[in-house]
């Protein structure tokens, strides 16, 4: 493209649109930074849904002893010595029990937040556009 002088004392004239440039489109550079927005996007839906996961327990103890810190260290601690006192066998079957739980509790709640996620990132794609 070449540069164009217009003085204050000579009449403006038209620029001529060259007609080597490509068409307005995105490139990979913009399909790129689609690529990193969506992954950022998704991996920060899914710290928080963890974290939400890990909270919904601690939520669950302290609502059931009534807000009292006390009584939920006391459950906590009555918690872990069953834990410990149990037989091999048993350990094995509640962590598995646990796993199974937390992993549902995590599915349940990211399907909760599934619908709100993609609308943002939806949103955050059609600003970038434009």
């Amino acid at each position: 493209m070449s540069l164009h002088l217009v003085t204050p004392s000579e009449p403006a004239q038209e620029l001529a649109v060259e007609d080597d440039l490509p068409p307005p489109g995105k490139g990979w550079r913009g399909h790129a930074a689609d690529t990193c927005y969506i992954l950022l996007k998704a991996g920060g839906f899914l710290a928080t849904t963890y974290l939400m996961t890990l909270g919904l327990p601690l939520l669950f103890f302290l609502m059931i002893s009534g807000g009292d810190v006390e009584l939920f260290f006391a459950q906590l601690a009555n918690f872990a010595d069953r834990f410990l006192g149990a037989d091999p066998d048993r350990k094995v079957g509640f962590v598995n029990e646990l796993k199974f739980g937390l992993i549902s509790l995590a599915t349940l709640v990211a399907c909760l937040r599934l619908p709100g996620f993609l609308c943002e990132v939806n949103e955050g794609l059609r600003e970038e556009r434009s």
